[in-house]
C-alpha cells in the first residue's frame, strides 16, 4: 500500500504540471508548421510559468526570444535550462551564440568549449556551428594562433563542404594576423 500523505519523495524540479506539456507541444505547433511565433511564445511562457523546471520549454522559449532579438532574455532562460542540465551541448551553444551577439566573447568562449566538450561528433550541424562560435570568438579577441589550431583540429572531424565555408570566412584574416604577429617578432620591433 503506497502512503499518499506524504509528498516527502518527490522533488519538485522533476514535477512537470501536465498542462506545461500540452502547452509545450501546441508551441512547437505554432512555431514549426504555423509559423505563429506570438503565439508560441504566449504559450511558451505560460508553460514556463506552470513548470519552471520544464526542459524543453525553456529551450524553445528562449529559442524564440533569441529570433526575436531579445538576447538577454533568451540568455537568461538558457540559463535557467543548464542549472537543470549543465552538459547539454545544444544550450551551451545556444548560450554561446547569445554572447557573441551581445559581444562578450570570453563568455561565448568558455561556453562553446563547454558545448564542445560534451558534443557527440556525430552531431554535424551543431558541431559546425559551435566551431566556428569558437573561431570566430577568438578571432574576435585577436587570438590568432589558438583560432588557427581549432580550425586545423576541426580538420579531422568536418567534411570538406563545411570545412571550406570556415575557411572562406575566417582563415585568411588568421592566417594574415599570424604573419603580421611573426614579422613583428622577428624584426624586434615592439608595438607601444
Amino acid at each position: 500500500m503506497q502512503n499518499t500523505n506524504n509528498l516527502l519523495h518527490l522533488h519538485n524540479s522533476k514535477v512537470v504540471n501536465l498542462k506545461s506539456e500540452i502547452l509545450f507541444r501546441q508551441a512547437e505547433d505554432d512555431f514549426y508548421y504555423f509559423n505563429n511565433i506570438n503565439s508560441a511564445l504566449k504559450k511558451l511562457k505560460e508553460a514556463v510559468l506552470l513548470s519552471p523546471f520544464h526542459f524543453k520549454s525553456l529551450i524553445l522559449c528562449a529559442d524564440i526570444y533569441f529570433i526575436k532579438g531579445k538576447i538577454k532574455n533568451a540568455l537568461e532562460l538558457y540559463h535557467r535550462a543548464l542549472n537543470i542540465n549543465p552538459d547539454c551541448a545544444r544550450t551551451n551553444g545556444a548560450a554561446a551564440n547569445c554572447y557573441y551577439s551581445l559581444k562578450q566573447f570570453n563568455s561565448a568562449l568558455s561556453f562553446a568549449q563547454k558545448s564542445l566538450d560534451n558534443i557527440d561528433v556525430k552531431d554535424y550541424q551543431l558541431y559546425y556551428q559551435v566551431i566556428e562560435l569558437k573561431i570566430n570568438s577568438l578571432v574576435e579577441l585577436k587570438e590568432y594562433k589558438p583560432a588557427y589550431i581549432t580550425f586545423i583540429q576541426s580538420q579531422n572531424i568536418l567534411d570538406r563542404v563545411t570545412l571550406n565555408s570556415i575557411y572562406n570566412s575566417n582563415f585568411d584574416i588568421i592566417n594574415e594576423k599570424l604573419k603580421l604577429q611573426n614579422k613583428i617578432k622577428d624584426s624586434g620591433l615592439k608595438i607601444v
